[in-house]
C-alpha cells in the first residue's frame, strides 16, 4: 500500500511572523506471506507565513501559492489558520 499525504506541521513564531511548515508524508507498506516491508518518508513542500502584512504561502522554490488550494490540500492546515485573527490572515495586500 503506498500513501501520500500533505500535512500542516506546528507554527514556529520568530518576531511578529508565523510560519507554518508544509511537508509531504509518503509511507508504504507490503505484506507478503510471513514478512512485512515498510518505509517511511517525509520532506517539506511549502511554508505559510503570517505576519502584520496577512498571510502568504511559498513552495520549497519560494514561488508564492494559492492559500485558498492549499486550505483544501493540505490536511490540518485551515483549523490552524482558524486560531489567527482573520485580519491577520487575509491574503498579502
Amino acid at each position: 500500500m503506498d500513501r501520500k499525504e500533505l500535512e500542516a506541521e506546528g507554527p514556529l513564531k520568530v518576531g511578529d511572523t508565523t510560519l507554518i511548515p508544509l511537508t509531504e508524508v509518503r509511507s508504504f507498506s507490503a505484506v507478503r506471506g510471513e514478512g512485512a516491508a515498510f518505509a517511511f518518508r517525509k520532506m517539506a513542500t511549502g511554508v505559510v507565513a503570517i505576519g502584520p502584512w496577512g498571510a502568504l504561502a511559498l513552495d520549497i522554490e519560494g514561488e508564492e501559492v494559492s492559500l485558498e488550494e492549499l486550505m483544501a490540500e493540505v490536511a490540518g492546515l485551515k483549523e490552524l489558520l482558524a486560531g489567527f485573527r482573520g485580519s491577520e490572515v487575509g491574503d498579502k495586500g
